[in-house]
């Protein structure tokens, strides 16, 4: 199986979020949300501060001081990078900088975007143990568990892992652990690949 990278960029993190028919737009907007509530982490690589300095560093999300009010047209999705410059409060590189890239972790969009939406929680905190409604949702739990431990950067595209190969891994896992098994319904819903 191909390595999957654990930092992917904006425009590519969006694409697993807007499947299943959510707007483009509503992606960006759930996106930007998760970054500024520091439940998607972020890291950053500068480029130039406003006092003349260069630099390649690449820190993390917890090193800006991110726009609380981060909107999608703060963001150049292209490019991957903020539109205007972010502040570094302290240490080594205090000051404003001008950005050359950002990078989300696949894995926290995976988990607070992407399965959340699925069970049918708000995206823009962690995923519980019950759907909004309070009800307990045991299966999905459990198969959502086993995806987040057989795959913690992100269930591969369909291409790469088939529908039959991903619920047959998940079920392994699933036994693995002493869990009761999953449907192959409710492993598909969970990994995203099949609708509410």
């Amino acid at each position: 199986m191909p390595y999957v990278p654990a930092w992917e960029r904006l425009a590519d993190a969006i694409k697993p979020v807007s499947a299943g028919g959510h707007p483009i737009e509503m992606a960006k907007t759930d996106l930007c949300r998760a970054i500024a509530d520091r439940n998607v982490k972020i890291q950053c690589k500068l480029k130039r501060s406003t006092r003349g300095h260069t630099s390649k560093a690449v820190l993390e999300g917890k090193d800006f001081d991110i726009p609380t009010e981060l909107k999608p047209k703060n963001l150049n999705w292209e490019t991957s990078c903020p539109v205007k410059r972010w502040f570094v409060p302290g240490g080594r590189y205090k000051g404003h900088w001008d950005l050359v890239l950002i990078e989300v972790c696949r894995a926290d969009v995976t988990r607070v975007l992407c399965v959340a939406r699925e069970q049918g929680m708000p995206s823009q905190g962690p995923v519980g143990k019950t759907s909004v409604t309070g009800r307990s949702r045991p299966t999905r739990d459990r198969a959502q568990q086993a995806i987040l431990q057989l795959f913690p950067q992100g269930v591969p595209e369909p291409a790469t892992l088939p529908n039959a190969l991903l619920c047959r891994r998940v079920g392994e896992k699933l036994k693995e652990l002493g869990l009761p098994q999953a449907s192959d319904d409710t492993i598909l819903r969970v990994a995203g690949r099949r609708r509410r």
